[in-house]
């Protein structure tokens, strides 16, 4: 497994790289640590100070000299944090300096050394309405050409999550990584599924309720057959596990969830979209992430 962990010396990127060797410590074979220098912006707001060029070469090579200070202590953490997650001897542990766009330069090297995900610390921040992710993680996970693990708080060892399924096979890619990557000691497993609400608010005036329950109960059975098959699926690679069907708004009710369960991390799979394509379509994995103080791991097929 070919992870990419994006640093900058934070508390946040700090998690990240704990949450690396908590979740993958058994399947990660290299482990590629980034930073970016978004020096661009700098260099035109020192020229517009009036900067002289000499000292912009200061500032510019004090800023690099930081920059590889942080590569060598996240180095050093990852270290500790896979061998205190493992019995495996070796984890080759590399580090990247990059300049540009920060989102830009992460998708880029995920791209460039066909990472299997990206890890990221994000700040949460918050609004009225609930929990935001900044934009650099937004943008990642929008654009990413790999799976996103998005760490808000720390992850313990062994992590309340929740798996949403829905029988596509976006769910099913989620709980294939889920089995080849996390081992079962750390993870206590809730598997969700929301059965959506097809009809309108109108539906409810016009028919009975025996109607509406006649029109609304094949998918609650498709819905409860499909928990079952999980539950035996992940049984046998022995994960302890729980199920649970529910009916509504997809987004809200899985958020709803991962608040009343109080769940450290929300499994999502989605599809191989990016850019635009995803922004038209919707996406309940990106909704999630952007409103949930949980950390979410967003699964999606690696593009080539």
């Amino acid at each position: 497994m070919k992870v990419l962990c994006a640093v900058d010396g934070s508390d946040f990127s700090n998690r990240a790289i704990e949450a690396v060797g908590t979740l993958f410590h058994q399947s990660v074979k290299e482990l590629r640590l980034i930073h970016v220098m978004d020096d661009l912006h700098l260099k035109q707001g020192l020229k517009k100070e009036g900067v002289k060029a000499r000292n912009m070469k200061k500032i510019l090579g004090a800023l690099e000299k930081d920059a590889k200070k942080i590569l060598e202590t996240s180095k050093q953490k990852a270290a500790l944090a896979i061998s205190q997650s493992t019995t495996k001897p070796f984890v080759s542990i590399k580090t990247v300096l990059s300049r540009g766009h920060v989102a830009e330069a992460i998708i880029n090297e995920a791209q460039k050394r066909k990472a299997d995900i990206i890890v990221m610390g994000s700040r949460g921040l918050s609004d009225i309405k609930g929990y935001l992710m900044g934009s650099v993680s937004r943008k990642v996970l929008v654009h990413a050409p790999c799976s996103v693990l998005t760490v808000k708080d720390p992850l313990p060892k062994t992590c309340r999550s929740l798996l949403a399924v829905d029988g596509s096979n976006a769910s099913k890619r989620a709980a294939t990584f889920l089995k080849n990557y996390i081992r079962p000691s750390s993870l206590s497993l809730h598997v969700l599924s929301v059965v959506p609400n097809f009809l309108t608010d109108i539906a409810p005036k016009v028919l009975s309720k025996n109607h509406l329950k006649a029109l609304t109960q094949p998918f609650q059975i498709r819905a409860k057959e499909l928990t079952i098959q999980y539950r035996e699926y992940f049984l046998k690679e022995g994960y302890e596990i729980t199920t649970e069907v529910q009916s509504g708004d997809p987004k809200k009710v899985i958020l709803n969830s991962l608040e009343k369960k109080k769940r450290h991390l929300a499994i999502l799979g989605t599809k191989g979209l990016t850019g635009p394509e995803r922004f038209q379509m919707g996406s309940v994995s990106e909704w999630v992430a952007a409103y949930t103080p949980s950390s979410v791991l967003v699964v999606r097929p690696r593009l080539a």
